[in-house]
């Protein structure tokens, strides 16, 4: 079974909030073909400012990949 999602994940903390905004797509698979997922970051804000370059250049990292697909397989 085919799923798409597109949805944002949220990081409230008391000084800032941090936004972002992704499609989760996934596929179930079959006898022929195996299962596959994949995760695109479509745009990230710091306090409503976009930071989606500085996003990709320095801050992405494994553990807020794994939270995103986490929420995304969820929904």
């Amino acid at each position: 079974m085919k799923r798409v999602v597109e949805d944002s994940y949220c990081i409230e903390q008391e000084t800032y909030t941090i936004e972002i905004y992704y499609r989760y797509y996934s596929d179930t698979g079959s006898w022929e073909q195996p299962p596959e997922e994949d995760l695109e970051i479509k745009k990230v804000e710091y306090n409503g400012i976009d930071i989606t370059d500085m996003y990709f250049d320095l801050m992405m990292t494994d553990s807020i990949e794994e939270e995103l697909i986490e929420q995304a397989r969820n929904n």
